[in-house]
């Protein structure tokens, strides 16, 4: 089993389109694009954290059916877009998330500036896209900040192990290499 990690999928937003720099002519081939980079990646037996927004409308009969779509066993940190998870039964539904891998110590929050105290801990987060990537990088050593919106990520889940050989290499990353 591996652990991975994304945010932002929006799935079925067609404003997504106008507002990132994603690549896509269409919902349809954004949502195609999506599925199909999640599930060659991840297998049934892999945790999948995800770290906010996950589709527009969020109501529990369209997040029912993304999720039957996916692999993985998700766990839902809470976006701003995603009230609905809170309704949809049978579902690991979160504010934030925990865990320690390699050595360090994450906390997975949808908005980094929903956060006042951040201790040692990186911080995992999404929110911001690809908008300010001066400001919020895929990865900020100097503030143990790490962006997994999927702009940043090739729209593919990232492995918290590779995350990690990142991390150890200590540079700030625009996108993930």
């Amino acid at each position: 089993m591996s652990r991975y990690l994304i945010a932002d999928l929006h799935l079925d937003h067609a404003e997504v389109l106008e507002y990132t720099d994603r690549p896509f002519a269409s919902v349809a081939e954004m949502n195609r694009r999506l599925v199909d980079g999640w599930n060659a990646t991840v297998a049934d037996s892999d945790e999948v954290v995800f770290v906010g927004d996950f589709a527009i409308p969020s109501e529990p009969t369209t997040i029912r059916r993304w999720v039957r779509r996916l692999a993985g066993d998700i766990t839902f940190v809470v976006g701003d877009h995603d009230a609905g998870l809170h309704r949809s039964h049978g579902l690991d539904v979160r504010q934030e998330y925990r865990f320690s891998a390699g050595g360090y110590r994450f906390r997975c929050i949808h908005d980094p500036d929903d956060v006042d105290d951040r201790g040692t801990d990186w911080l995992i987060h999404g929110h911001h896209h690809d908008m300010r990537p001066d400001e919020y990088p895929f990865v900020t050593p100097d503030s143990r900040r790490i962006n997994v919106s999927v702009e940043l990520l090739d729209y593919e889940p990232l492995a918290v192990e590779e995350l990690v050989d990142y991390l150890d290499r200590r540079q700030r990353l625009r996108k993930r290499p």
